[in-house]
């Protein structure tokens, strides 16, 4: 990635101090003028082709090659626009059209670098020098590209560095995948302050004895992770997990009480914070606690701005304080690859003679009597049935209230007959648990009202669908599991 500030580091690591470990995993290591040396030896390997101003898509990998080719595409001043590993041929051909990617940079079976010319033209801010293009979930159709800001990138190293106190040596666990801002933490904050990176395994992440492993055997002193993470360590069930972490971020969702009691009971000397944020803005909103008030508190707020944070919201008139969220950080990214989306986004006001550039969240949140805000669900979770605002995530804690139930998702769907709008629940039950449409049906009516009752259960004990981050995925869940309209014969 193209950011002088972080190049100069490992250059600078690499030469006084070359022997420092930048990247580990079980019973392997690689220092820092390892990793400078394998990142110098890719980028001669580059074609003429891959000039300053090339965007080269590369499948996220969390290896220590795949984060060394990141640093020699920064070296010859190129951008790397980072998808997700596997990423489909017919996904990929899209991300490339949108993005206007120039190259595709991967690696055959035997190590070596592989670049091909796509004969696209990068869309890309002009005169910007553009660090990393990242993409978001894409959980409802074709991901974004979401193009990063040199100063953005460099602001955020610096807060991140400083809040979570992160030194030369300090051990950071890598669990979430390349292609999500969590990276810019994790992994190249960590690089930039001659931090120890601990490269989670991304085949066993899904183990909780694996994870259980890695962190007793590693000792990570920051574990950044989204609540899915947090359940599968927990799943292990060990009194005494062998390590025990200064920070523990939460992120991308909020952690449920139960939960929260599991990660204050093993970390019970722990720093919690609850960060809020997103791909387009970074991190924007941070609630830090001690483990007992962690444990305790009933909902979690998203707490108040990181400095530097502008934000307003646009109360709705039927609900006082309560609207959607917009957001201005100095983390932000320049916009998308698309125009017309970042123009719907990316939304400029005049504020006494400022122009503040704020982001459309798209959730929905609420003022507490402390003026902190309590994060009630996605803008476009509510909606009207039989008449009524109805927020699906309501509805799905009254679900999980069930002790059969492990996990829900709520999705809308138009009837067939009626061409009325109204809800599906799909339910995934916890494992040996018995339980039936007409018991769910009769535990909803206890606690909704008649208007947001769901029409439609689906019970099932799969998995319910998620993406990479570990939230479900509702596109999915409404592909699988929705009435379709009959199609005429």
């Amino acid at each position: 990635m193209y950011l002088q500030q972080l190049t100069d580091s490992l250059k600078s690591i690499a030469q006084t101090d070359p022997s420092r470990t930048a990247l580990s995993w079980p019973g392997n290591e690689m220092s820092y003028s390892g990793l400078w040396n394998m990142a110098q030896d890719l980028a001669w390997q580059f074609p003429e082709s891959v000039t300053a101003g090339s965007l080269v898509l590369v499948e996220s990998r969390r290896t220590p090659r795949f984060t060394a080719l990141m640093i020699a595409l920064g070296l010859c001043g190129a951008t790397p626009l980072v998808v997700p590993d596997r990423l489909g041929g017919e996904l990929k051909d899209k991300l490339i059209a949108r993005s206007g990617a120039s190259h595709i940079a991967s690696f055959t079976d035997a190590g070596r670098l592989r670049v091909a010319e796509t004969g696209q033209a990068p869309k890309l801010p002009a005169g910007e020098q553009v660090p990393l293009c990242l993409t978001t979930s894409g959980s409802t159709g074709v991901p974004k590209v979401v193009v990063l800001s040199k100063t953005g990138v460099n602001a955020f190293f610096d807060w991140a560095q400083g809040c979570f106190s992160i030194q030369p040596g300090t051990r950071i666990l890598s669990i979430a995948p390349f292609n999500f801002d969590l990276s810019l933490l994790e992994l190249w904050a960590g690089l930039d302050a001659g931090a120890e990176v601990i490269l989670a395994d991304p085949e066993r992440s899904a183990e909780p004895g694996y994870l259980a492993d890695l962190c007793a055997e590693a000792k990570p002193e920051i574990v950044q992770a989204v609540p899915l993470f947090h359940e599968r360590l927990c799943a292990a069930r060990r009194a005494d997990p062998g390590f025990s972490p200064r920070h523990v971020i939460v992120t991308g969702e909020a952690a449920p009480r139960a939960l929260r009691r599991q990660m204050a009971g093993q970390f019970p000397s722990a720093v919690f914070h609850n960060i809020y944020g997103s791909t387009e803005t970074n991190d924007s909103f941070i609630l830090t606690l001690g483990a007992e008030d962690f444990a305790a508190a009933e909902k979690l707020g998203i707490g108040r701005p990181i400095a530097g944070t502008d934000y307003y919201v646009t109360e709705d008139p039927d609900e006082p304080g309560t609207g959607e969220l917009f957001t201005a950080t100095p983390f932000a990214a320049s916009g998308y690859s698309d125009p017309e989306q970042t123009l719907n986004a990316f939304l400029p006001r005049l504020e006494n003679e400022r122009l503040v550039t704020y982001f459309r969240t798209g959730d929905r949140v609420q003022r507490q009597p402390d003026g902190s805000l309590l994060l009630i669900g996605r803008a476009d979770y509510v909606v009207k049935l039989r008449g009524v605002r109805t927020n699906l995530l309501d509805v799905e804690d009254v679900i999980r209230l069930h002790e059969a139930v492990r996990n829900v998702a709520t999705v809308p769907y138009r009837d067939i007959v009626s061409g009325q709008q109204q809800l599906l629940a799909v339910v995934e039950a916890c494992a040996g648990a018995s339980v039936s449409n007409l018991q769910m049906r009769a535990h909803c009516a206890l606690h909704l009202p008649k208007s947001a009752l769901p029409s439609r259960y689906v019970l099932t004990q799969e998995p319910l669908p998620k993406t990479s981050t570990g939230k479900i995925n509702r596109g999915a869940v409404q592909r699988l599991y929705a009435p379709k309209p009959e199609k005429n014969a």
